[in-house]
C-alpha cells in the first residue's frame, strides 16, 4: 500500500541537505490520529526488545540544486514523496488525512498538493527487481572497550542479505504474532548498476546507506513485507524504500 504525493511549488524551497527527519515528522502529523501517532512514534510493533513502524519514505523526488555554502537542498517548481506502508491502518490514515487538504506544511510553508496516487501491490512472484527511493542500511552495533561501535555491511559482503532476511522475518512475527510459513529470502546486485554508498545524518547520527538496483527472491509473504515496509534498518526515518524497476 503506497500513496504518492505530488507538489507544486509557488516558489522554490530550501530546506537542510539531511532533511529525513522533516519527512518523518510531516508523515506523523499526516496521519491526524494523535493515539496512533503516539503509538507509532513512542512504541511500534515490538519483537525481541526492538520496534518497527512498517512504513518507509523517498527521498524528495524533483528538479534541485545543492547549495553547498549554506549546507541546503532547493527544490523548483515540483516536488514528489513516496510513503509505503505494510500497516493497513497508516495507509488509510495517510490518504484520508491528504485527500481532504489542499496543502501540506513544511518548514511553516503550505505547499500545494498537485495530485495523490494511492496504489495496492501484492507479490505473487518469488522474485522481484527494484531500485532504491531512499537508501538501504544494514548494520551491526558491538560493544568495544565499553564503547558502543556500529560497522554498516555493504552489499558486497554475505551479511547484508541474510540480516535483511531476519530483520524482515523479526517485522512479520512483530505484525502477525507468527512465522511466516516460509523463511526463505534473499538480496543480489543487479548486473546493470553498481550500488551507490550514500552518508545520511539524521540527528546528528552519521548512518551509511546504499542506493542501486536489487534482486530480491524468496516467500511471497517476506517479498510483500520488503516491498510495502521496506528493508534493512531504519526505515521509518526514510531507509529502504523500494520501487519496482521497470
Amino acid at each position: 500500500m503506497r500513496v504518492k504525493i505530488d507538489l507544486k511549488l509557488q516558489e522554490p524551497i530550501q530546506l537542510p541537505i539531511q532533511y529525513n527527519h522533516i519527512l518523518q515528522a510531516l508523515i506523523l502529523k499526516m496521519l491526524g490520529n494523535e493515539e496512533y501517532q503516539t503509538f507509532l512514534h513512542d512504541e511500534g510493533y515490538g519483537f525481541k526488545k526492538r520496534n518497527y513502524k512498517l512504513y518507509t519514505f523517498s527521498r524528495l523526488q524533483g528538479k534541485f540544486k545543492i547549495l553547498k555554502d549554506i549546507n541546503k537542498i532547493m527544490f523548483f517548481d515540483r516536488a514528489s514523496l513516496l510513503i509505503s506502508s505494510y500497516d493497513e491502518k497508516f495507509f488509510k490514515l495517510v490518504v484520508n488525512n491528504s485527500i481532504h487538504k489542499d496543502s501540506l506544511q513544511i518548514l511553516g510553508k503550505d505547499i500545494e498538493i498537485n495530485n495523490i496516487e494511492a496504489s495496492f501491490f501484492n507479490v505473487k512472484d518469488n522474485e522481484l527487481k527494484v531500485y532504491t527511493k531512499s537508501p538501504i542500511t544494514v548494520y551491526s552495533t558491538f560493544k568495544i572497550d565499553e564503547k558502543n561501535k556500529t560497522y554498516y555491511y555493504s552489499p558486497y559482503e554475505k551479511e547484508f542479505s541474510e540480516m535483511i532476511r531476519k530483520n524482515l522475518i523479526n517485522k512479520y512475527i512483530a505484525f502477525h504474532g507468527k512465522e511466516p510459513e516460509d523463511t526463505d529470502f534473499s538480496i543480489e546486485i543487479s548486473k546493470r548498476r553498481k550500488p551507490k554508498e550514500s552518508v545520511i545524518v539524521y540527528k546528528g547520527i552519521v548512518i551509511k546507506a546504499w542506493n542501486g538496483e536489487f534482486i530480491l527472491k524468496g516467500s511471497t509473504e517476506l517479498l510483500n513485507l520488503a516491498y510495502k515496509a521496506g528493508i534493512g534498518s531504519k526505515n521509518s526515518q526514510g531507509f529502504g524504500c523500494l520501487e519496482l524497476a521497470k
